[in-house]
């Protein structure tokens, strides 16, 4: 049986192409309810199309393009 290793990192650091399940996002409030307006929170699965500042990550079969500052952190679990 294949053991599955998680990994928990910040969504910046995804590369191209990588998935992960968002774990938390945690920062001002404001931001933090923006983002889970535009669908990214705990639970969901994101994928980074193109990293860098901004990002472009897709959820749900839409794209969406982020700044995260460092008024806001999303931490992402990567399973491998």
């Amino acid at each position: 049986m294949a053991s599955v290793v998680s990994q928990t990192m910040p969504l910046e650091l995804l590369e191209a192409g990588e998935r992960g399940v968002v774990i938390d996002v945690d920062g001002r409030p404001e931001l933090v309810v923006r983002l889970e307006e535009m669908g990214l929170h705990s639970g969901v699965q994101v994928r980074m199309v193109r990293p860098g500042s901004p990002c472009i990550v897709e959820i749900n079969h839409q794209r969406f393009s982020i700044r995260v500052e460092d008024s806001a952190t999303v931490l992402v679990d990567v399973s491998q």
